[in-house]
């Protein structure tokens, strides 16, 4: 009898030791996948200029992703595009002036409602920052990046004159990528654009001219794409 409940005794050891290393890891260590040792001081920026530093001026809902999927939903963040960073506030202190940041790592991706923020590094094309993806695919794809270029104040130069306050330029730029990771930056006018599919450049002039597509617009230049990579 002794030793069935001793053999017993052993086997649950050995199970319960099983469930124990088996259990997932926390919610709560997953934030060290994602959250960086930086913070940031929010009345350390006075708002002295015109303009935004950043996407959106208020907090909003969004999601981190790591590799494409959804490590962590419901988390309180805005995008300070002068930076290239994401920065996070403690939804159990909102009201805190210190908040964290998102590290840049290209495994880790922002979701805001329709929009994904991917972390690009690429020392070959001599990029870094934040891009949304507009369109993916095997062959050409077609990312979007927002930049704001910061211009200092300028003291009025004659008496006839005012002071210029400094203020952040926004500036909205769209790159192709191609099945080997190079980027082509398009250009901001129509021709501009067209240029950068040079290989194809009979067939999408005819096919922007015939369909009316107005490259200025996102939903025609993503048409344009699609297009491309049928040929």
């Amino acid at each position: 009898m002794k030793k069935n409940s001793f053999i017993t005794f052993t086997l649950f050891t050995i199970l319960f030791s099983t469930m124990i290393v088996a259990q997932p890891s926390s919610q709560e260590a997953s934030k060290i996948e994602y959250i960086s040792n930086r913070t940031v001081d929010l009345l350390e920026n006075p708002n002295d200029y015109t303009g935004s530093p950043y996407y959106n001026e208020d907090f909003t809902m969004g999601s981190i992703l790591s590799n494409g999927k959804k490590i962590a939903a419901n988390q309180i963040v805005r995008y300070n595009v002068s930076k290239e960073e994401f920065e996070i506030r403690d939804s159990k202190d909102t009201d805190n002036r210190i908040v964290k940041t998102i590290v840049r790592d290209e495994d880790i991706s922002i979701q805001i409602k329709d929009e994904l923020f991917e972390y690009i590094s690429s020392e070959k094309n001599r990029l870094r920052g934040y891009f949304t993806p507009l369109l993916k695919s095997d062959k050409t794809s077609l990312y979007k990046k927002i930049t704001k270029k910061y211009i200092a104040s300028q003291k009025a130069v004659s008496s006839m004159a005012a002071d210029v306050a400094a203020l952040y330029k926004e500036k909205v730029v769209y790159y192709t990528i191609d099945d080997k990771g190079n980027f082509t930056l398009l250009g901001s006018s129509k021709k501009g654009k067209l240029k950068a599919f040079s290989n194809y450049k009979k067939q999408v002039k005819e096919y922007t001219k015939e369909n009316k597509l107005n490259l200025n617009k996102e939903k025609d230049l993503i048409k344009l794409v699609n297009y491309t990579n049928t040929l």
